[in-house]
């Protein structure tokens, strides 16, 4: 019964942070808001994770094995964007633009995605997230950027062409 209670937690917890992302900045976000919200006590969310960067990690790797299982990847190399545009976690990419303005996700989020990502065995998949990065900070620098949830075809096709639009 205890691995039964364990899981049932280990979700809980998961759930509760899931829910606090979607409003409160990562770096904003403490493991006692964490233990609040989800009614636990701070020794129950350590028996988890390390910390709430443990906790980040986790997700991540539980989204993108859930994802690489889901997708198809000849699909994902030839238009990235789209392919992630279309999977089935669309509240979740809400929230993912929303703690992308967070430096502090940002920097957990993209180096746990190339931690995970180095571990496959397809190569050019680390290529293709280096050009989706530069595409990323590319649109970054625009006084007016793309929407990724709107704008995913030319993403797309900046990739294919290697070539970013002339904004003249």
């Amino acid at each position: 019964m205890a691995n039964k209670t364990y899981t049932l937690m280990h979700e809980h917890l998961l759930e509760t942070a899931s829910a606090l992302f979607a409003s409160m900045p990562f770096s904003k976000i403490t493991v006692k808001h964490i233990c609040e919200k989800a009614e636990v006590n701070r020794n129950t969310f350590y028996r988890h994770f390390d910390d709430k960067f443990d906790l980040l990690e986790y997700i991540i790797k539980e989204a993108l094995t859930m994802m690489m299982e889901q997708i198809d990847i000849k699909d994902f190399q030839r238009a990235p964007f789209t392919t992630i545009n279309e999977f089935t976690f669309k509240d979740a990419l809400s929230v993912l633009n929303f703690q992308l303005q967070d430096k502090v996700f940002e920097e957990e989020f993209y180096n746990a995605v190339f931690r995970e990502m180095a571990n496959m065995s397809n190569k050019d998949i680390l290529w293709l997230l280096g050009d989706m990065q530069v595409i990323r900070i590319w649109n970054s620098t625009l006084q007016k950027p793309y929407s990724f949830q709107q704008d995913y075809k030319l993403f797309d096709e900046i990739i294919q062409a290697h070539s970013f639009p002339n904004m003249t």
